[in-house]
């Protein structure tokens, strides 16, 4: 299966990634996929939008969210769901853009 925007955000902004962190309001993702069906390569744009308006960039870590840590071990796993993993597809980089409640970005990786 091709990894898309759509089937990235849908997956990403699951029950699973709010339970961990409440603090997240959406991640919208954008996915450029390099055209091989057999083993594709990807690059993911995600911004993570927060709904906490105390959360800075000096303070994150204090208050619960580590954007590395939540692709690294849970947006990593979700994407198995879609079969893809470092057998089938290797993400080549992502970047990933924190915005606080007013759209102000706190980070970007």
């Amino acid at each position: 299966m091709i990894l898309t925007s759509e089937r990235a955000e849908k997956l990403f902004n699951s029950d699973y990634i709010k339970k961990i962190y409440p603090m997240i309001d959406k991640i919208d993702a954008e996915v450029v996929w390099d055209g091989d069906e057999d083993f594709p390569f990807y690059i993911i744009y995600l911004t993570v939008k927060l709904n906490d308006p105390t959360i800075t960039s000096k303070n994150m870590y204090d208050k619960g969210f580590d954007p590395h840590y939540l692709y690294q071990e849970h947006l990593k796993y979700l994407l198995q769901f879609l079969n893809i993993n470092s057998n089938t597809a290797t993400i080549e980089q992502v970047y990933i853009k924190t915005l606080g409640p007013d759209g102000e970005e706190i980070n970007y990786y």
